[in-house]
């Protein structure tokens, strides 16, 4: 028995010692990212969107990009606004939206933009010869689908009562997906932006010099602007200012421009989330926990639904897993898989360990010392239930509540 205790001891130290070796190597070969010097400012137009803290989602979500501006910023971009001798107002209003895929992450959708501008940016364009499209480019087209171009609907731009210039056109194209909370997966949100920026070949369109307005009265979305199986969570529109970290070679210093971002914010559905993920592991944690339920005398079985459990958690676990891209962190079903391997491996440990002690009171001559092993197994089995709700309920809070904000 000593010789025995000895040995199980020896296993653990090496145990102990293998997960040391392998955090510390791990922790020497992680990388460590590097973050881009690019920014979205937003700007003090007029625009529709949430970003009052107080009035976020429990989740955090929000549409919101890059940090606000402070008092003394956001006087100085409205005096930008004023100065600006270029304008240009710039609607959007999405037809479609279709075919999300997480695991790029993209979107395909439809609809229509039309500008309305100033006869001053009329006139620039007149001298250099060439069309408002040609100077707006969609900066989130996947460059493997067609060219980010804007097709117009007529024959040119029409002259406005008051001395403006207004044109509609369409857009259809795959669009890359910036924001998504990945880490609150299932109950997660995605927007679907759709990024308008002047394209500057000769450097005249700064964002000192060109502001486009978002239009926020008539921008909107259609009904078929929706994803099967995702909850629509509204529409916003908003300008920022892109700083870019280059000056694209041009001289001077880093060059920034006006941005216009519409996007339209879908989320999944709580409870369909727990019928279709979370449901099947609890079923599975509910064998766990009534393992040792089984009859002692019945090791072969009792030894069995651990292992038949961890193979089902890894299959259930690689199948959602195909949905979403390869990400650097733990999504929260990742961390509640994680509490479902832990409580597995420590089920099948014990179920080993008290096999060998039942197998070990067989051969014991004492009564009285054998009763007493006989009563802590069963003690063990009858607290086991107990401990592992506990231990779940409290690491799932943890994972929970520790997701960063807007996450």
């Amino acid at each position: 028995m000593r010789k025995q205790r000895r040995w199980n001891l020896l296993a653990t130290l090496a145990l102990l010692l293998a997960v040391i070796l392998a955090f510390v190597a791990i922790t020497r070969i992680d990388i460590t990212p590097v973050q881009t010097r690019d920014s979205l400012r937003l700007s003090t137009s007029a625009r529709s969107l949430t970003v009052d803290p107080r009035q976020l989602p429990p989740s955090g979500w929000t549409t919101l990009r890059g940090e606000l501006l402070n008092a003394g910023e956001a006087r100085v971009d409205q005096d930008a606004l004023e100065a600006a001798p270029l304008h240009a107002q710039l609607g959007v209003y999405a037809n479609t939206t279709s075919e999300l895929a997480l695991s790029v992450p993209s979107y395909a959708a439809s609809g229509y933009i039309w500008m309305i501008w100033d006869g001053a940016l009329q006139a620039y364009l007149e001298e250099a010869g060439i069309s408002i499209d040609e100077r707006i480019t969609l900066l989130n087209t996947l460059i493997t689908d067609a060219p980010p171009e804007l097709d117009p609907v007529g024959d040119g731009p029409e002259r406005l009562a008051d001395g403006g210039y207004y044109q509609l056109f369409t857009y259809r194209g795959r669009y890359l997906l910036d924001q998504a909370s990945f880490r609150h997966y299932p109950f997660m949100s995605v927007s679907l932006p759709l990024l308008l920026e002047a394209n500057d070949l000769d450097g005249s369109l700064s964002y000192e010099q060109l502001r486009l307005e978002p239009d926020i009265r008539n921008s909107g979305m259609g009904f078929n602007a929706r994803i099967l199986g995702w909850l629509n969570q509204g529409w916003s529109i908003a300008e920022y200012r892109h700083q870019y970290a280059t000056n694209f070679g041009q001289g001077g210093s880093e060059s920034d421009y006006s941005l216009v971002l519409f996007e339209i914010s879908f989320g999944t559905s709580a409870w369909a989330s727990v019928w279709r993920l979370l449901l099947p592991l609890a079923v599975l944690m509910a064998m766990v926990l009534l393992v040792f339920k089984v009859r002692p005398d019945e090791q072969d079985a009792r030894a069995s639904i651990p292992v038949t459990v961890l193979l089902t958690l890894v299959f259930l676990q690689q199948t959602y897993r195909g949905d979403l891209p390869l990400l650097p962190f733990l999504t929260f079903l990742d961390q509640v898989y994680v509490v479902a391997y832990v409580v597995t491996l420590v089920a099948f440990v014990l179920v080993i360990w008290i096999g060998r002690r039942y197998a070990d009171m067989e051969v014991m001559e004492d009564p009285e010392k054998k009763a007493l092993v006989r009563d802590r197994l069963e003690q063990l089995d009858n607290s086991w239930p107990v401990v592992v709700v506990i231990f779940s309920s409290l690491a799932i809070a943890v994972a929970w509540f520790t997701i960063p904000p807007g996450a």
